[in-house]
């Protein structure tokens, strides 16, 4: 089976857009400080701005997968054909590489064991059970794609040179303020 985006759509990721939140913010605030009354007022303004750049790092680091729990299949109207319900596709980002998961369920009824079902509840992240869409269900088989984006490895470079900055102009603050 092939699927595909529909013309002139695009499938976002939360993962890009929590951090292209966290950088605009940092960049916002870069570009219009204010006037500091202390060092201190200082050394907050650029802690704040490199809390953010170092969140984004984060984010594009650690990658969005999260063994199964949650899965996310929103957005599946973009598909062409639609996305069978029992088909999970999750897409997420690991440093420069974009990986994509995709999940083929078998929705249960009941269960043989309702130990089973009770453990499960206990914590979703063993085996391979979950509740999708409001139903247990098996995960029959998992697929995993990665692909290299050398763009992504140029964007985490200037995160990383914008970090540097900030360590570098905090650490001017705190002898500044040593004197």
């Amino acid at each position: 089976m092939t699927i595909y985006l529909k013309k002139n759509e695009s499938l976002p990721l939360r993962q890009a857009q929590d951090a292209q939140s966290y950088l605009k913010s940092a960049y916002g605030r870069s570009q219009s400080p204010p006037t500091f009354g202390s060092s201190i007022e200082a050394l907050r303004y650029v802690e704040d701005i490199l809390s953010n750049l170092q969140y984004v790092k984060h984010i594009v680091f650690v990658g969005g997968q999260q063994n199964l729990m949650p899965l996310q299949s929103e957005n599946t109207e973009k598909f062409a054909p639609a996305l069978p319900e029992n088909l999970v596709v999750e897409c997420s980002l690991k440093k420069d590489i974009f990986i994509t998961h995709a999940y083929w369920l078998k929705f249960r009824h009941s269960f043989k064991s309702t130990g089973i079902l009770d453990a499960f509840k206990k914590d979703q992240s063993t085996g391979h059970m979950l509740i999708h869409n409001g139903r247990p269900a098996e995960v029959k088989r998992e697929l995993v794609f990665q692909a290299h984006v050398p763009s992504m490895q140029k964007s985490i470079d200037l995160i990383d040179s914008a970090i540097c900055t900030c360590i570098d102009v905090l650490g001017q603050l705190h002898a500044f303020d040593s004197m």
